[in-house]
């Protein structure tokens, strides 16, 4: 074979090459490119706890992805966010938080408002506090935040999220309507279970480690018995736990609600001076349990919980039912 046959033929098997080559290059760089695309659709929301961030799922669906801030397990009152936080942020079209001054921990590098694209929703904006006073906008007030472990204030809290997709992508407006009405529905069956499970708890103090369950406890009608803390980690006084001792002995009992994510201490100190019964209900949830993966899932993790506490101190004894 000449010279100019072997290199017309070598050239041949080079372009047949490279053109294989170049068709597995665009066959594997178009796979990403429409995934990128179909990313670009949809809307990138940051949400400060994992509740909320559940609450964005459900209402916005297929047409949201979204991330949390807080990470699983962490304390929203000890929390310090990592320059790696920052990332979350980026891109993000909407950032999504409860207010009343609960995020203090991301007034540094985050804003209390809409600012260019990014629009800061404030969950908490006109929603009814404990001390009866209406939550405004980027958090002017300091009051007891954990709206949403009250399921009837944590629905407000989704119409808020809702009209927040809506303003910044009004063509799937239906779409948000629709999935905001579904899950309404859920969250109103939770609350009628909740009520009709704590309608044969017998009447013993509700006592908290926090005031993380007040809007919990006045909701459902539960005889409030103090809180430990006022503020996580600060221990009560001598003085102040003589009072609560005092308040649950001459009340037969109580059920003292401790949580996972703060340190029980002073919980154990009151059970073990009184018997009441220790109960640990989550306010945040993680992703990472099947039980608590989820809002409704959470609050009926915790319902269960509460149940076998009141059932439990009914079996201690002391004062009446």
């Amino acid at each position: 074979m000449s010279y100019k046959r072997r290199l017309q033929k070598m050239i041949l098997s080079r372009v047949v090459l490279f053109g294989c080559l170049g068709m597995l290059v665009v066959l594997f760089a178009c796979h990403p490119a429409n995934e990128n695309e179909a990313n670009l659709q949809q809307i990138r929301v940051v949400a400060s706890i994992y509740p909320l961030a559940d609450f964005v799922r459900n209402v916005g669906g297929d047409r949201v992805v979204v991330m949390t801030l807080l990470p699983p397990g962490a304390s929203p009152h000890v929390f310090s966010p990592a320059p790696r936080d920052l990332a979350k942020i980026s891109g993000a079209r909407l950032f999504v938080k409860i207010g009343l001054g609960f995020e203090f921990w991301a007034e540094g590098f985050l804003p209390s408002e809409t600012v260019g694209s990014l629009e800061v929703v404030d969950t908490s904006r006109g929603i009814r506090t404990l001390d009866g006073a209406v939550g405004q906008p980027n958090g002017g007030r300091i009051a007891n935040p954990h709206l949403w472990l009250d399921p009837l204030r944590a629905m407000e809290q989704v119409g808020r999220i809702r009209d927040a997709l809506i303003r910044i992508d009004p063509a799937h407006r239906m779409e948000y309507e629709k999935n905001t009405r579904a899950y309404l529905a859920q969250l109103q069956q939770l609350d009628r279970e909740i009520r009709a499970t704590v309608a044969t708890f017998p009447k013993r103090l509700f006592v908290a480690i926090h005031p993380s369950w007040r809007y919990f406890a006045r909701r459902y009608g539960l005889p409030e018995g103090g809180v430990i803390e006022k503020t996580p980690g600060k221990e009560p006084t001598p003085t102040e736990l003589i009072r609560m001792v005092q308040r649950i002995r001459k009340a037969g009992g109580a059920v003292i609600v401790a949580e996972p994510q703060l340190n029980d201490k002073a919980a154990r100190v009151l059970a073990a001076e009184t018997g009441a019964v220790i109960v640990r209900m989550d306010p945040l949830g993680t992703p990472g349990d099947a039980e608590r993966s989820t809002y409704l899932k959470l609050m009926r993790y915790n319902l269960s919980h509460l149940k076998r506490g009141y059932l439990t101190v009914v079996d201690f004894g002391g004062g009446a039912g």
